[in-house]
């Protein structure tokens, strides 16, 4: 197991969300492996702040402002770790202020719960300084990167003519499995999409809601499930579906 899919499954290993088998190797590649064991180590700080945190839902002008600081530090040079681990912190405050749940346990079902884990991916990539693992808008580039690391091939496009350029790929864990997250930038925001193969058939058009200040797009299209996170505009992030769904038709 290499680093960057190592570094994506310490959420998930902390959460206890890991099979038996994923967690071997995690451990495994974790003991010889100093920065995922810093990784890990942060994670599990994170963790503990937020079980120290209130439960009650934040006042409204609280969250504003969280979330208006979160989407500013997105392009903001910061110091490294102890800069990196504070704004964690305060990321891990919206996500239970605002009543998300993934580390509480009081989920509304699946769909709830993988709307969680869809916005705690993003936060994780807008917040990162080094947002991608693979930071490349070439498509043949990018695709390669993934083999071995996910058991498919992601559908990867770069939409800079359509005003959505590609910066890169890297790794996630959904519902306890591995998966590939494609982050694009529109303007000074990033958008993170995550995709995996589809067990229902058919495609389905580009569903945009609004949750928490972010906007969650979910679609299926050519034998794969999407998922579309980012704190831009609703008819944004259906531009940026529609323009997706035409690359993969199209093969551009």
């Amino acid at each position: 197991m290499d680093c960057p899919t190592c570094e994506a499954m310490v959420d998930a290993y902390v959460d206890g969300e890991l099979s038996a088998r994923d967690s071997a190797e995690f451990e495994t590649a974790l003991a010889i492996c100093a920065g995922c064991r810093k990784r890990l180590e942060a994670a599990r700080t994170m963790s503990n702040l937020l079980r120290d945190l209130p439960a009650e839902p934040a006042p409204d002008l609280l969250r504003a402002r969280i979330e208006r600081d979160l989407r500013a530090i997105a392009g903001r040079p910061r110091e490294r770790a102890r800069e990196q681990l504070r704004w964690a912190a305060i990321a891990a405050s919206l996500i239970v202020a605002v009543g998300l749940g993934w580390l509480g346990g009081n989920l509304t079902g699946q769909g709830g719960r993988q709307s969680d884990e869809m916005i705690a991916g993003y936060l994780r990539v807008a917040m990162a300084e080094t947002p991608v693992d693979v930071a490349s808008s070439d498509r043949h580039t990018v695709k390669p990167w993934f083999v071995g690391r996910v058991d498919y091939a992601p559908p990867v496009h770069d939409l800079t003519a359509q005003g959505f350029p590609l910066l890169g790929g890297r790794l996630d864990v959904v519902d306890g499995r591995k998966v590939a997250v494609l982050v694009y930038r529109r303007n000074q925001h990033r958008l993170a999409l995550t995709v995996w193969p589809a067990t229902a058939a058919g495609d389905t058009s580009p569903d945009v809601t609004v949750r928490d200040g972010f906007a969650l797009t979910r679609w299926r299209h050519a034998g794969f499930e999407m998922r579309a996170v980012s704190d831009l505009a609703p008819a944004e992030m259906k531009s940026f579906a529609t323009a997706l769904d035409r690359a993969i038709d199209t093969g551009s």
